[in-house]
């Protein structure tokens, strides 16, 4: 439920995030219940355009139909008669919930332009560490899409490399995180050499590095909910088979 209210609370105070929490704790779930929270609640019923890789594209299909089977929702892939079909017939009368779809679909020179003709509520994207380079098909093509929110999924968002953490929060927060330049030079300005090639430079690198991961906890707290498994299990008690009801969302 913590994970559910996160959520929530970005909707609220429309703000983007990044779920970040390590594979097993359900982070697919979680945007579900997110979803049939803003149905139900929010009357907000869309549209919500979730994007994940192929090979969990079935997966997720089959996660909403046994969460939530009353979503309507549109499975944009196979051939391209079958894709035009959809869109002619469901997606451009917005006769759906949600549209579940794959990066190669996203991309497509014929998919995309009419795919970004909509203005969707919520982007969802799943394995949101693939957006880690400014530069890349990907992040260039999602730039031509709007939406009112913005969530990604991801088991690692803190990259090694500032420039591909800047790529993430200019998705997320573009007005704020708008110059990879300046935010390159924000992390790097208290480790520039002075010079001397002095020999404790290297011996400095693994503090650098921790300076600079605690300041970009210090920035992205409020847009990153980072769960470990072995943190999340260690605070559950073992439940007896009638402690299990109904839960009422938030």
């Amino acid at each position: 439920m913590n994970g559910l209210r996160w959520l929530v609370s970005l909707y609220n105070n429309h703000l983007n995030g990044i779920l970040a929490d390590e594979m097993g704790l359900g982070k697919t779930v979680q945007v579900i219940a997110l979803i049939c929270y803003l149905m139900e609640t929010k009357n907000d019923r869309g549209p919500f355009l979730v994007v994940v890789p192929s090979s969990v594209l079935p997966g997720w299909e089959s996660e909403i139909n046994f969460w939530a089977p009353s979503i309507l929702k549109i499975v944009y892939s196979g051939p391209p008669e079958e894709r035009r079909r959809l869109f002619k017939e469901k997606i451009v009368h917005q006769k759906f919930n949600v549209l579940l779809t794959t990066y190669e679909y996203l991309m497509n020179k014929h998919d995309r332009p009419k795919l970004s003709k909509l203005q969707w509520h919520y982007i969802i994207i799943d394995e949101g560490h693939r957006i880690k380079n400014a530069s890349c098909k990907l992040n260039a093509e999602l730039k031509h899409y709007r939406s009112n929110h913005r969530l990604l999924l991801t088991g690692t968002p803190l990259q090694n490399n500032l420039e591909e953490l800047w790529a993430l929060l200019n998705f997320l927060l573009p007005n704020i995180f708008n110059s990879s330049e300046d935010f390159s030079q924000w992390f790097n300005k208290p480790f520039e050499s002075n010079g001397d090639n002095s020999p404790d430079e290297a011996l400095l690198s693994e503090e650098e590095n921790l300076l600079v991961i605690n300041r970009l906890h210090q920035v992205l707290r409020p847009f990153v909910l980072r769960r470990l498994k072995h943190k999340v299990f260690d605070g559950i008690t073992m439940l007896s088979n009638q402690d299990f009801r109904r839960l009422e969302f938030l």
